[in-house]
């Protein structure tokens, strides 16, 4: 029951509250240290693949054709193709290494490090009314 008496008993201290500093001291906090290095390390990785992934430039494509499959994820992941005109694409990429039919063309990557394997990867576009509708990596046999 609630009364109008002042209580006999002692007044619970309240909980002093942190300064800031006190949640950046790492002197003595090994979890916060951990989590540091993790998060330092996650930056600086993402950091050095952004910097040294290879992009897509339509000089290099045409130029160096053994060093296609640096560059060609670049290629698929920034959609420079979509929707763009049979023409278009040969202005952009070259005559294509093979056609299977009107609507798919193949262009040939060069050669990607693998361990045993008789597989060679092959830039797949293929056509719909006449604008490229899907571009992705193929493997074939040899």
């Amino acid at each position: 029951m609630i009364s109008d008496k002042p209580s006999l008993e002692k007044p619970t201290p309240r909980k002093k509250h942190k300064s800031l500093k006190d949640y950046f001291d790492f002197r003595n906090n090994q979890v916060n240290q951990i989590g540091l290095i993790l998060f330092s390390a996650f930056i600086i990785s993402t950091s050095l693949h952004f910097v040294f992934e290879e992009r897509f430039t339509e000089e290099q494509w045409k130029t160096r054709p053994m060093t296609r499959h640096k560059i060609v994820d670049d290629l698929i992941d920034s959609h420079v193709l979509l929707n763009k005109s049979k023409p278009d694409v040969i202005k952009s990429l070259g005559q294509p290494s093979f056609t299977i039919t009107k609507d798919i063309m193949l262009y040939e990557l060069g050669l990607a490090p693998q361990f045993n394997s008789n597989q060679v990867e092959h830039l797949y576009i293929e056509f719909n009314d006449e604008t490229v509708s899907k571009v992705s990596l193929t493997l074939y046999d040899y």
